[in-house]
């Protein structure tokens, strides 16, 4: 059986890391647009946001190898639902563009559409071992 809360392992300090890179990530984004395309300070801005994001994606799994043993299969079962179920949507939407629909920023959407079929497959897999 499950114990406890699947995002124990998700402390304040964590959640804090995680609002401020987020918070920089916003800001260097609208810095980033007032800069020249191709200039240095620009490039530098687009490196700065990506070391966040690296950052960002690292982060949680320092936080989840401090898990149990449970706990840890839970997180990985909730990790491959999200990267089953993300992958199966980018794939299907760009078929359906192909065939005409509108297009959308994939590189914008696909770490939160992770981020979210995560929670749900974390929600999901923690309720099936109760």
């Amino acid at each position: 059986m499950a114990q406890g809360n699947p995002f124990r392992c998700f402390d304040i300090k964590f959640l804090g890391l995680m609002l401020v890179a987020g918070g920089l990530i916003v800001a260097l984004t609208f810095f980033g647009r007032g800069l020249e395309p191709g200039s240095p300070a620009r490039i530098a801005v687009g490196v700065a946001q990506g070391v966040l994001i690296a950052f960002s994606i690292f982060l949680p799994v320092g936080a989840i190898r401090r898990l149990d043993e449970l706990q840890l299969r839970i997180h990985q079962e909730a990790i491959v639902i999200s990267f089953a179920t993300t992958a199966a949507i980018v794939t299907a939407w760009r078929f359906v563009e192909k065939a005409g629909a509108p297009g959308f920023d994939y590189a914008m959407w696909l770490w939160p559409l992770m981020v979210l079929f995560w929670v749900v497959g974390l929600v999901i897999r923690h309720r099936q071992y109760r």
